[in-house]
């Protein structure tokens, strides 16, 4: 294992920088989720992978590929150093610790709202059960139901919806934020239907790493901070989720893994994270240099918020832009997806590159600087919703996804309007006004 790892400089320069985000959080007592953390761990880590060449597919990176790979990766941390450094150079807390209860704040209003999300998510499961007869755990075989050739209509969009539900709940389900007991016995019992009823009646990883990745993020900034024994636990569970789920989609080429040796089940994860970083190194520095996917001219990026008007659509078919499962940029057929990188490169080339990370990285460590503070409902649960996806920016642009944007904008509209401290704060104004006419 080690001369492996001898042998594959960049894999074990990437598992350094790994290991150091994971257990710095313990030895220096900060906060593992942090931005730069969460990039630098998520990042490096499937880099390192990757470059283990398991698969003939993984080719070394062209310098034009590294260039952007690096270049992205200093301008995101560069932009969380600035922030924390203009909140030292304020007095503000950088460093996070546990908020206090949310004082001005309806949490039975909140529950009540959060329902609605859940109802939906609820029609979505009928419809998938009109289709397929049942919950797909319980049909025969789930994997019939899971090809991408069965149409369940619009009805994916709400019951892929799960982890939108687990979030609302979620924030509820925490003493240090919500006081009310019953409101929270609610949710904390809420948060484990949606999950229970999400993995029978679709047994799909995206939620399923979403529901848990979430919850784990609210338990950090809610409860007690998670340990890198923990962290190292769930990333050895997620291996595991990430096999059995295959076996259920008969993605071994059968229902069953028994009597496979560990290299072939283990291939397919590895395949799942590295096929991020070859078609990054296809599409970036494409063969003969030709241009593999037109210039969006910036417009693209914003197809995440006008998906559901048919004006991004309208867009790719004048364009022939692929759509959101890269197909022009696939190195290997059915293994289709790739670094967000990608998406801001075809959009802005290398200025974006460097731009765009910068200012999510600067957005981004603003609002974990309003966590170390008094914070609210509503920046908790964003923050765990945005830092969750850039811990998976290696695999999927969430920016780029309309269900995702969706989420962020019902999140922020559900907790706004249970927020009571701006409802008192306009009507403190209200009255200095009326004092003033007076």
């Amino acid at each position: 294992m080690v001369s492996w790892l001898l042998n594959n400089p960049i894999s074990l320069t990437c598992f350094c920088v790994g290991l150091f985000c994971l257990f710095q959080s313990y030895l220096a007592k900060r906060d593992f989720f942090s931005p730069a953390n969460v990039y630098a761990f998520s990042q490096s880590l499937t880099m390192g992978i990757a470059f283990l060449k398991l698969d003939p597919a993984m080719t070394d990176f062209k310098p034009l590929t590294w260039m952007v790979w690096i270049g992205g990766s200093l301008s995101f941390l560069t932009g969380c150093f600035l922030a924390r450094l203009s909140g030292k150079s304020k007095g503000v807390k950088v460093n996070f610790s546990f908020p206090q209860s949310a004082e001005f704040y309806d949490w039975k209003r909140h529950t009540a709202l959060a329902f609605l999300p859940f109802i939906l998510f609820l029609v979505g499961i009928y419809g998938l059960v009109q289709v397929a007869g049942s919950l797909l755990m319980f049909t025969e075989n789930p994997a019939d139901w899971m090809k991408k050739d069965i149409d369940y209509g619009y009805y994916p969009l709400l019951f892929s919806s799960g982890p939108l539900c687990v979030l609302l709940f979620g924030v509820a389900s925490f003493k240090k934020l919500n006081k009310h007991a019953y409101s929270r016995y609610i949710a904390k019992f809420m948060v484990v239907a949606t999950i229970v009823i999400n993995v029978l009646a679709y047994p799909n990883r995206t939620s399923l790493f979403l529901n848990v990745g979430l919850m784990l993020i609210l338990t950090n900034y809610l409860w007690k901070k998670i340990s890198p024994i923990a962290i190292t636990l769930v990333l050895i569970l997620a291996i595991a989720s990430f096999v059995a789920i295959s076996s259920i989609r008969d993605q071994y080429g059968g229902s069953s893994i028994e009597g496979k040796a560990m290299d072939s089940i283990m291939l397919l994860p590895y395949k799942y994270i590295a096929n991020n970083y070859w078609n990054l190194d296809y599409a970036v520095s494409p063969p003969n240099d030709r241009e593999i996917h037109p210039h969006t001219y910036g417009i693209d990026i914003f197809s995440g918020l006008f998906e559901y008007l048919k004006v991004t659509n309208s867009f790719r078919n004048s364009f022939r832009w692929d759509d959101a499962f890269h197909e022009k940029i696939q190195k290997v057929h059915g293994l289709n997806t790739v670094s967000y990188l990608w998406d801001v490169y075809k959009d802005l080339y290398l200025p974006g590159v460097f731009l765009f990370p910068f200012v999510c990285g600067i957005l981004l460590s603003v609002l974990h600087i309003k966590l170390c503070n008094e914070c609210t409902p509503r920046q908790v649960a964003l923050y765990a919703l945005f830092i969750y996806f850039i811990g998976w920016w290696f695999f999927t642009s969430a920016f780029k996804q309309n269900i995702y944007v969706s989420w962020a904008i019902i999140t922020f509209c559900i907790i706004t309007c249970c927020n009571k401290r701006e409802k008192l704060l306009d009507r403190s104004k209200i009255n200095e006004k009326v004092l003033a006419i007076d």
